[in-house]
């Protein structure tokens, strides 16, 4: 842990450098594929941020007012950093279209050489995080495999300019990093907005849970399944599960065996089980389902 940490603080640190000197790179070379890939370099600063601040705050133990911890300020910071940088994206089109019509002069030689110290940082830094098995790691490091691929296409931009003196290079190599960039925004977002809406995580089928859960001895049947996620990598459930008229002892090794095997092939951490007895029958009230004992 200790390993990772330093890593990430290293990685944020010398992203963030990459960030103002492309950002100020662009301005000086007059050159959007630049500030184009500052705008992708911001999302891996913050990316890398999310990853370090779900680590740090996965450590602070809950209390009574914030009951699963605070994982969801990750969530919530992604959302934003998403909405942000799609509106940059939109900003990017707009002044590449401009661009496009009236190509400006860019000076290739400067943005060669500042394209090619981001690559290097990109690559050094996608080489420390791989083999993480964290999923915000693992997300952090996606990003920086992006972001180093459109530092090899501002590169080849550049060098295009340098021996064609084709200005127009510039503006579409934008239009290709902005479109980039929005591919990662609107995934940021439609994901933020699944789990702060409480969808079930994407690899979870609750009908397929519940017959697995039916596998397990015991278990007669499961229904009133709940599953949400607290953040990308913390996911939870609570169910209503039909036994056999079993002793309150017994159902503890039943627990500690259904939450063992959804952590497993689930991924769910926290499991909420309640049991009742599987010779109650249904009886209808409303538009619910209760269930009372057959006397």
């Amino acid at each position: 842990m200790e390993n990772i940490n330093k890593n990430l603080t290293i990685a944020i640190f010398l992203t963030t450098l990459i960030f103002f000197l492309e950002f100020a790179g662009g301005i000086i070379a007059n050159s959007l594929a630049l500030l184009s890939d500052a705008a992708h370099v911001f999302m891996d600063v913050v990316a890398l941020f999310l990853a370090y601040g779900a680590i740090r705050i996965s450590a602070r133990p809950s209390n009574s007012n914030v009951t699963f911890g605070y994982h969801r300020f990750e969530i919530f910071a992604a959302l934003i950093n998403g909405l942000t940088v799609i509106g940059i994206a939109l900003f990017i089109f707009y002044e590449a279209y401009g661009r496009i019509l009236n190509p400006p002069q860019v000076k290739g030689s400067a943005v060669l050489v500042i394209a090619t110290v981001g690559l290097i940082v990109n690559t050094w830094v996608a080489l420390k995080l791989h083999g993480h098995h964290d999923l915000n790691i693992r997300g952090a490091y996606l990003h920086v495999i992006g972001d180093a691929l459109a530092s090899v296409a501002v590169i080849a931009g550049a060098i295009v300019i340098i021996f064609t003196g084709n200005y127009i290079i510039d503006p579409l190599l934008s239009i290709l990093i902005g479109m980039m960039l929005l591919y990662g925004a609107f995934r940021l977002v439609f994901g933020s907005a699944r789990i702060l809406l409480e969808f079930a995580p994407k690899h979870i089928d609750a009908d397929t849970l519940s017959r697995v859960m039916m596998e397990i001895e015991g278990v007669k049947g499961v229904h009133d399944i709940h599953i949400w996620s607290i953040c990308s990598n913390i996911h939870a459930m609570s169910a209503h599960v039909f036994v056999d008229g079993i002793h309150v002892r017994q159902t503890e090794v039943l627990v500690s065996e259904i939450s063992r095997m959804l952590r497993e092939r689930f991924q769910i951490l926290h499991t909420t089980l309640q049991f009742e007895c599987a010779e109650c029958k249904p009886v209808e009230i409303g538009h619910e389902d209760s269930f009372s004992p057959r006397i």
